[in-house]
C-alpha cells in the first residue's frame, strides 16, 4: 500500500516536472503533520530558455529574480494533492536578511502547486520555511535547506 502511494505521488510529480523546468537545481521532500511537502527550485535562466507559449513563461507575471520556488503538497496517507491551502514562504538569506510572502497557486498539467520567483543571488546556505494553512486546520510548517552553488 505504501509503495503504491509513493508511486502515485511520483507519477503526479513527474507530470508537473514535464511542464515545469527540466533542470531543478535542488528539490527535497519532507513529511510534516500528515502532509508530504516537496520544495523545488529552478533557475530563472533555465525557465527563460522555454518558448513563449510554455506555461512557465507566463507564471507569476513572468520570470524575475534568480529562481522559481515550487511547493507541492499532498496528504501523506492518501496521496491526495492539496490545492486549496494558503501557502507562505519565508526565505532566510545567507547574509541574515529574510523575505516572506504568500505563494501563488499554479496549475500545470492538471496539478495545482504553489510558487513564485525569489532572488537567491548570493552563494551559500538558505533556510526556507514553508507555512501551510489548509482550508480546514492549523498552520503546518516545513523547513528546508537550500544551498546556492555556482551555476545553480
Amino acid at each position: 500500500m505504501k509503495r503504491l502511494l509513493f508511486m502515485d505521488y511520483f507519477r503526479g510529480f513527474l507530470i508537473t516536472l514535464m511542464w515545469f523546468s527540466t533542470a531543478f537545481a535542488q528539490h527535497e521532500i519532507k513529511q510534516v503533520d500528515g502532509l508530504t511537502v516537496m520544495l523545488a527550485a529552478a533557475s530563472v535562466e533555465d525557465i527563460k530558455k522555454h518558448p513563449d507559449e510554455h506555461p512557465e513563461i507566463k507564471m507569476h507575471g513572468g520570470p524575475k529574480g534568480t529562481h522559481h520556488i515550487l511547493v507541492h503538497i499532498e496528504e501523506e496517507k492518501t496521496g491526495k494533492v492539496i490545492s486549496d491551502a494558503s501557502v507562505r514562504l519565508t526565505v532566510h538569506n545567507p547574509d541574515g536578511t529574510k523575505v516572506s510572502r504568500p505563494l501563488e497557486p499554479m496549475t500545470i498539467g492538471g496539478i495545482t502547486d504553489f510558487g513564485d520567483y525569489f532572488d537567491l543571488r548570493d552563494l551559500g546556505n538558505y533556510h526556507i520555511d514553508v507555512f501551510i494553512t489548509p482550508k480546514e486546520g492549523d498552520v503546518k510548517k516545513a523547513t528546508f535547506a537550500y544551498e546556492r552553488r555556482p551555476g545553480h
